[in-house]
């Protein structure tokens, strides 16, 4: 795995720090000071629709300068900040302790919806600007997804602890 940072580094000097985790076929759920997220295979992300993965036009370039230098990633995961007032409150005791797997539709629900698009966001708060009413938009409650470059050593193993290299991150 060391050879790999080395020549992942070599080749992209800016490629921030990677966090140490295991690498996981099923969703996660983990405590991160306090906060809660849901990780796990891009693949079973838990807001990817019918249609993708919805992301915002500038993640989207980003992502495909990256896929210009041809990294070698094994696979590509994410992870989903979750709501610690919302439906991930009941789960915090028992996260307390270390992380949880989660079945998909767990990590669904715990997720939620997907995003509204940000064009039709921004519409609403001029909407509601113009009307004179608090934008809609702001009284919903963000949330940080974060796409990860994951390499194993040599492979990725379920359960043995992997680099993730944070790629892009974005607040919707």
């Amino acid at each position: 795995m060391l050879t790999m940072d080395v020549e992942l580094r070599r080749r992209w000097s800016q490629l921030p720090t990677p966090m140490m985790l295991p690498w996981v076929e099923q969703p996660v759920l983990v405590l991160d000071r306090g906060t809660p997220w849901v990780y796990g295979p891009v693949e079973q992300d838990p807001g990817m629709t019918e249609r993708g993965m919805a992301l915002p036009r500038p993640v989207i370039r980003r992502l495909a300068e990256l896929a210009k230098l041809e990294l070698p990633f094994q696979r590509l995961a994410i992870a989903h900040e979750l709501d610690p007032d919302g439906p991930a409150a009941g789960y915090l005791p028992a996260l307390r302790a270390g992380p949880r797997p989660c079945t998909a539709d767990e990590a669904r629900t715990l997720v939620g919806p997907p995003p509204v698009h940000p064009a039709v966001r921004r519409t609403a708060r001029i909407l509601d600007a113009l009307l004179g009413r608090t934008a809609r938009a702001a009284k919903e409650t963000l949330l940080d997804p974060i796409l990860f470059g994951v390499v194993g050593s040599p492979e990725l193993v379920s359960g043995e602890h992997a680099r993730y290299y944070p790629l892009a991150a974005w607040r919707w």
